[in-house]
């Protein structure tokens, strides 16, 4: 690893610390604009794996041809949830760098990546399209 690298690594915002910037947001701490931007740029830099493994299991459950109510539901989550991340890209190119906006793009994340586990629990358990 080189010099830069591991300064980039040293520097660069995990999940650990966009959760707790969320605490702090949510805690009514101070927060620096710095820390704001790197939370913003954190999950922006996260959302196109989280938006791929949708659409993965998506393609998935389209080929295998699962259709009952429960992996209806959760393809639509899925699809809900790919909506809310490309509404905060959107905020994010857009250039706003609100509290509001680490709030809504860690929480639009999180249900993502909660919606593709779940579509692919759902449809791997439920019987096949008769």
């Amino acid at each position: 690893m080189s010099i830069g690298s591991w300064f980039s690594s040293f520097w660069a915002a995990t999940e650990a610390d966009v959760l707790q910037l969320v605490v702090n947001i949510k805690q009514d701490v101070a927060i620096a604009e710095a820390d704001i931007a790197s939370a913003l740029n954190w999950i922006a830099n996260n959302t196109p794996a989280i938006v791929a493994d949708i659409q993965s299991v998506l393609s998935v459950v389209q080929v295998i041809g699962v259709g009952n109510p429960t992996v209806a539901a959760a393809v639509t989550a899925a699809n809900e949830a790919v909506s809310a991340l490309n509404a905060f890209s959107t905020s994010y190119q857009s250039g706003s760098g609100s509290t509001t906006a680490v709030l809504a793009g860690y929480s639009a994340l999180k249900l993502a990546q909660a919606a593709a586990a779940t579509a692919a629990s759902v449809a791997a358990s439920a019987p096949p399209k008769a």
